[in-house]
């Protein structure tokens, strides 16, 4: 198990890597257009000095989800240089998902999958609210990123909220977007979202 997750702590890295370029050229996009963000309630204006694994293990709502990340062994990959987005599902949507699942997931043997689940939560580089309001005006209100787990998430507007939707059509709201660590970005959503749609 030790060998699986320095294999994908190399993936994450590698994945990082090859999605940083196209991260920045988003946002050098973004920024060029005057493309920013008043509506989702971001905190974009003052970077932490943290990384995005401390300031989850730091932030009450996002506990559930820095406890999977310990028991999935991806803290110390989100305390490491990145950069990655993390759509951090907050405690309330972890709740919704049922106990069986969730007792399921976190056992040892559960932690292959719980690693695709959370992973399927993490983008490489760092993508702002403001790149992605700039994606989805190239792409008339829809916008496709790839998580490192190579899954499609889809992103668009219900409103003034920013919805992630999955490939099986499961949706996220971001509740707090823009949360700006020292490795990249924090957004937080209210579902958890499960890789082929499964609870």
């Amino acid at each position: 198990m030790k060998t699986f997750s320095r294999l994908l702590a190399l993936s994450l890295g590698a994945a990082a890597l090859a999605g940083c370029q196209a991260a920045e050229q988003a946002g050098n996009e973004a920024a060029a257009n005057g493309q920013g963000d008043s509506s989702t309630g971001g905190n974009a204006q003052g970077a932490s000095a943290r990384s995005i694994a401390d300031t989850a293990g730091q932030s009450g709502d996002l506990s559930q989800f820095s406890q999977a990340l310990q028991s999935a062994g991806l803290t110390e990959t989100l305390r490491g240089a990145g950069p990655y987005t993390v759509f951090a599902p907050v405690n309330a949507a972890f709740d919704a998902v049922p106990q069986e699942t969730r007792t399921r997931l976190m056992a040892p043997e559960g932690r292959e999958r719980l690693t695709e689940l959370l992973t399927f939560h993490i983008v490489p580089g760092v993508v702002t609210a403001q790149d992605l309001n700039a994606a989805m005006q190239r792409g008339q209100g829809r916008a496709t990123i790839t998580t490192v787990s190579g899954a499609n998430l889809t992103v668009a507007r219900d409103g003034e909220a920013l919805v992630v939707t999955d490939p099986s059509g499961a949706r996220a709201r971001v509740v707090q977007a823009d949360r700006i660590q020292s490795n990249g970005v924090l957004h937080h959503v209210d579902a958890v979202l499960m890789p082929g749609g499964g609870r």
